[in-house]
C-alpha cells in the first residue's frame, strides 16, 4: 500500500506551501495527503490543499497537535501513517522510510527520520535513554553524517516527522486504558495542549510490544519552532503535556520519566 501523509498547519502558509511541494516531488503510488488547519479564517492554507489534491480539515481554534493529528490519520486508509509539522521537508528517502517501517517479520511500530535544520544542524538524531531518562541525541550538533545509523532501541522518534503503522495506530487506540482515559478518543495522540503526544505514544507502543526506529539513512528537514514563538503559549503548556502522558502511562503502568 502506501502512505497516509497529515500535515498539521498553525499560521505558517508559507511552509505549509513548502512542505506540500516536497511531497508532491517525493509521493509513490497510493500516497495521500490531508492538511489539518488550526488557524482561524485561513483561506490560503485551503488553497494550497486544493493545489495539491488534498484533504482539507478546518478546526476554527488551536485544538493542539494532538488532536489536529487524530482528525487528519483518521481520514485514510493506507498501511502506514506520517504526521507532519508544516515546517518540515520530505526528501528522496520517503518512500524508503516506508519500506524499512513495514519489513516483514519484524515488530517495528514507528519510524522517525533523521531530520537537520536549515543550518544543517540536528533537530532530530533519535531518543535514546532509560525508560526514566531519555534524552534528544546529538541535538543542535552540526551535521556531518554521524547519527546516519539504524536503531531500533529508540524509546521515541520527533514528532514533527512521525511514522507509525496504522494497525499499531489503531490498536493504541483502542486500547482500553486509552479508552477509559480518553471515552471516544479517535487517535492514538493523547489531547495534550501541546508536546509529549508522540512521547507518550511512542511509549505506549512499546509496552504493546513494538519496536520504535530510528532511521539515520533518510535525512529530512524541520526547520523548527516556526509556528510558535520560542517561551511562548506552546512552550508553557510542556509541563501540563507532560503531567498528562505520566498520568495516562501510570494508569497503564508503563514506566516513563
Amino acid at each position: 500500500m502506501a502512505v497516509d501523509v497529515v500535515v498539521v498547519n498553525y499560521k505558517t502558509p508559507d511552509f505549509l506551501e513548502g512542505f506540500c511541494r516536497s511531497y508532491d516531488r517525493h509521493k509513490f503510488e497510493g500516497c495521500t495527503l490531508t492538511v489539518v488547519d488550526v488557524t482561524l479564517d485561513s483561506p490560503y492554507a485551503q488553497q494550497i490543499a486544493e493545489n495539491y489534491d488534498a484533504e482539507y480539515v478546518l478546526f476554527e481554534e488551536n485544538v493542539g497537535y494532538a488532536r489536529a493529528c487524530n482528525a487528519g490519520a483518521f481520514c485514510g486508509v493506507n498501511d502506514v501513517i506520517l504526521l507532519a509539522n508544516a515546517d518540515t521537508l520530505l526528501t528522496e528517502n520517503f518512500e524508503a522510510c516506508y519500506k524499512y517501517l513495514i519489513t516483514p517479520d519484524q515488530d517495528f511500530g514507528i519510524l522517525g527520520p533523521r531530520q537537520v535544520d536549515e543550518f544543517n544542524r540536528v533537530t532530530a538524531g533519535g531518543i535514546f535513554g532509560t525508560e526514566t531518562n531519555i534524552g534528544q541525541r546529538g541535538w543542535n550538533e552540526l551535521d556531518h553524517g554521524q547519527y546516519s545509523d539504524i536503531r531500533w532501541d529508540a524509546k521515541s522518534v520527533s514528532g514533527s516527522l512521525y511514522f507509525i503503522k496504522r494497525s499499531v495506530w489503531e490498536e493504541l487506540t483502542q486500547c482500553q486504558y486509552m479508552q477509559e482515559a480518553y471515552p471516544g478518543i479517535e487517535g492514538a495522540f493523547i489531547p495534550t495542549p501541546h508536546y509529549y503526544e508522540e512521547t507518550c505514544c511512542s511509549y505506549h507502543a512499546r509496552a504493546h510490544g513494538y519496536k520504535i526506529v530510528f532511521f539515520g539513512p533518510a535525512k529530512m528537514i524541520h526547520y523548527w519552532h516556526k509556528a510558535s514563538d520560542l517561551g511562548g503559549w506552546a512552550d508553557r503548556q510542556s509541563e501540563t503535556s507532560k503531567a498528562m502522558m505520566r498520568s495516562f502511562l501510570g494508569s497503564h503502568n508503563i514506566p516513563c520519566e
